[in-house]
C-alpha cells in the first residue's frame, strides 16, 4: 500500500511539473502573477503564444514572481532571450539572440544588476565589444572590435567614467617628461610600452612620432602619424606633422629644393590640415615654400 501511494505521489510532481498555464489565464495583481478570478499567487509554469499558434516564451512563477529559466523566442522558432531570475529579480546568466540564432549578448546578473563580464557580438559571430561590471557599475577593461575582429577602441573604466589604465596613464607621463628634456629616445621606448596597453590611442602615436621626428628618424615619425590619422581621420595636428616629416626626408639629407614630385604627398597632408582648421603659420610657410607648383591641391 505504501509503495502505491508513492507512486501516485510521484505521478502527481510529474504532471504538475510539466503542466504549463497559458499566461492569458492569468493576470497581475499588486505585482504578483495570479490565475484570473483567483487572489492567491500562482506558482508554476506558464506559456505565452503569438497569434499564431507558436510559442512566444516561458517560463515559471513561485509566488506570483519570475523564478528560474526565462526563454523568449521569435515568431520564426529561434530563441531570442534566455535570463534567470530569482524571486523575480534578474540573477545568474543572461543571453540574447539574434533572429539568425547567433549570440548577440552574453552578461551576467547579481541582485538584479550587471556584474561580472558581459560580451556583445556582430551576426557574424565576431566580439562586437567586452565589458565589465560590479554591482551595476561599469568597471576595469573595455575593449570594442570591428565586424572583421580587429580592436577598434580600448578604455578603462573607473566607476562607470571612460578612462585609461593607471600604468598606461604613468607610462604616458613618464614618457611626456622625458621628451621635454629632449630625451626622445627614452620616451620612444615608454610610448611604445604604453602602446602595448594600449594600441588604440591616437595621440600615443603622434606623441611618438613626434619625438622620433625630434631625433631624426622620420620614416618612423611618418608611420606613427600613419597610424594616428588611421584611428583618428580627423586629425588635424598629425596631418600638419607628417607633411613636415615628409619635406624633412629629403631637406635633412641636403636636398633644400625637393622636386614637387617628392612633395607632393607632403603637400596634400598640408591642405588636409588646413581645411581641418589648421592656421599655424609654420604650415602657411610650408604651403608657401613646397606647394605652389604642387600637383596635389585642397581636396
Amino acid at each position: 500500500m505504501k509503495k502505491i501511494t508513492f507512486t501516485l505521489f510521484a505521478l502527481f510532481l510529474t504532471l504538475w511539473t510539466f503542466g504549463q498555464t497559458d499566461i492569458n489565464n492569468l493576470e497581475r495583481i499588486d505585482g504578483l502573477w495570479t490565475k484570473k478570478g483567483e487572489r492567491v499567487a500562482f506558482t508554476g509554469q506558464f506559456v505565452e503564444y503569438f497569434d499564431n499558434g507558436k510559442i512566444k516564451g516561458k517560463g515559471e512563477f513561485k509566488v506570483g514572481l519570475v523564478h528560474g529559466l526565462r526563454i523568449v523566442y521569435y515568431e520564426n522558432g529561434n530563441k531570442s532571450l534566455e535570463r534567470n531570475y530569482f524571486n523575480g529579480i534578474n540573477d545568474g546568466a543572461s543571453i540574447e539572440y539574434y533572429s539568425s540564432g547567433q549570440v548577440k549578448q552574453e552578461a551576467n546578473f547579481k541582485n538584479g544588476k550587471e556584474d561580472g563580464t558581459l560580451k556583445a557580438f556582430f551576426e557574424n559571430g565576431q566580439v562586437k565589444a567586452v565589458l565589465n561590471f560590479s554591482n551595476g557599475v561599469q568597471q576595469g577593461d573595455y575593449f570594442e572590435y570591428t565586424p572583421e575582429g580587429k580592436l577598434k577602441a580600448q578604455y578603462y573604466f573607473v566607476n562607470g567614467k571612460a578612462g585609461y589604465s593607471p600604468e598606461f596613464i604613468d607610462l604616458t607621463k613618464q614618457a611626456l617628461e622625458l621628451s621635454k628634456q629632449f630625451k626622445n629616445e627614452e620616451a620612444v621606448k615608454l610610448y611604445g610600452k604604453a602602446i602595448e596597453l594600449n594600441p588604440t590611442v591616437a595621440q600615443v602615436y603622434f606623441n611618438r612620432g613626434t619625438c622620433k621626428g625630434n631625433n631624426f628618424d622620420f620614416e618612423g615619425a611618418i608611420k606613427d602619424y600613419d597610424k594616428a590619422i588611421e584611428l583618428n581621420p580627423e586629425y588635424m595636428q598629425a596631418y600638419g606633422n607628417r607633411g613636415n616629416a615628409k619635406i624633412n626626408m629629403f631637406t635633412s639629407k641636403g636636398n633644400l629644393n625637393p622636386t614637387p614630385e617628392q612633395t607632393d604627398s607632403a603637400c596634400e597632408d598640408f591642405h588636409k590640415a588646413v581645411s581641418l582648421g589648421d592656421k599655424t603659420i609654420g604650415t602657411e610657410d610650408m604651403i608657401y615654400i613646397h606647394c605652389k607648383n604642387s600637383k596635389k591641391k585642397k581636396k
